[in-house]
């Protein structure tokens, strides 16, 4: 009898501890990987070559993994949807399948969302079809995740039936068939003239915010400048000092951003070959560095630098382009677009 009820005790318990060994297991599964970060892949000279020779002959480019997350780093950035974040994108091979890793995070808790499934060509469509989603090593339904993803799914990206379909009518390239084979993404192209300013575009559209957003920063310092004199009579309401903060604070921002820019500029710099194209980034560097003078007037150097950029062949012209817009962020650039970008 009095064994029975030490039995009886120890049930509740043994319970508790199965639900903790439970709860723990799940959460090192569901937390695997969970610190992945996906490596930096920038757009280079060699891709931008290997596109424009398939599009000019109508034929296929044989893309590397390394290539197709230089292409997707072109268009990734952040995503935040509610209570989840996704922080970006790297695509691999997996026999003949594609297979993605993307960190995320829930509630701020970091997770690794992982798929895999074949992609092709249809109807205008790239179409994507998983075999499988999970975060960290716990398999989803794909039923559950193509009801989550209808509704935050945008522009030309939508569900339909079991596969993500992407739009590709107005592509900077035209895309007649895809294909997985021996650990490259088959491409084949439809025979077009190319436009290097629409591949670029997820960079160029940035770099055109930038140029209206420093435009609009000059403006608010001269505004600031002017406030600050009409404060020294005007002290008593408090503006003079609430202007001050606000101006040193944008200009250490500026600050910042040129120096990021430089920076860029010069790994751009060793990333290109001929003299040509080395003396056209070095006129960028002088010009954007001379713009840490407040009363710098950058546009009247543009065009300087386009006139050097104008000698350029073409294929130097494309080679810079690459190189400058693989290497500056475009959180952080400005007055390049309007150096080279037309």
């Amino acid at each position: 009898m009095e064994n029975s009820k030490k039995r009886k005790k120890l049930i509740p318990l043994i319970v508790i501890v199965v639900l903790i060994l439970a709860a723990a297991i799940f959460g090192k599964l569901v937390f695997w990987q969970s610190s992945y970060t996906v490596p930096e892949y920038k757009f280079s000279a060699e891709l931008l070559g290997k596109i424009i020779k398939a599009q000019d002959t109508g034929g296929t480019a044989q893309l590397t993994k390394d290539e197709v997350n230089q292409v997707i780093s072109l268009y990734s950035k952040e995503y935040k949807s509610g209570s989840i974040t996704i922080k970006a994108a790297e695509a691999d091979f997996d026999g003949s399948n594609m297979k993605f890793y993307v960190p995320a995070a829930y509630k701020g808790f970091n997770v690794l969302v992982t798929s895999e499934g074949s992609i092709s060509k249809e109807s205008g469509k790239i179409k994507y079809t998983p075999d499988y989603f999970k975060v960290g090593k716990i398999t989803l339904p794909k039923s559950y995740v193509f009801k989550k993803l209808s509704g935050r799914l945008k522009d030309k990206t939508a569900v339909e039936q079991n596969s993500i379909v992407i739009n590709t009518e107005g592509f900077p390239v035209g895309i007649t068939a895809l294909d997985v084979k021996n650990d490259r993404l088959l491409v084949t192209l439809e025979k077009r003239k190319i436009n290097i300013e629409d591949i670029l575009k997820g960079k160029f559209d940035s770099i055109k915010n930038m140029v209206k957003d420093y435009s609009d920063l000059k403006n608010s310092e001269i505004s600031t400048k002017t406030n600050g004199e009409a404060g020294k009579t005007q002290q008593d309401n408090g503006t003079n000092s609430s202007t001050s903060g606000g101006s040193t604070a944008a200009s250490t921002e500026k600050q910042q951003a040129l120096d990021q820019v430089i920076s860029g500029l010069n790994s751009a710099s060793g990333s290109v070959s001929t003299s040509g194209q080395k003396a056209v980034i070095s006129q960028m560097i002088s010009v954007v560095g001379s713009m840490k003078d407040p009363s710098y007037n950058p546009y009247s150097a543009e065009s300087g630098v386009r006139a050097m950029y104008g000698k350029l062949s073409q294929n130097e012209k494309l080679q810079l382009k690459a190189a400058v817009f693989a290497n500056v962020d475009t959180s952080s650039a400005s007055i390049l677009y309007n150096m080279i970008g037309k």
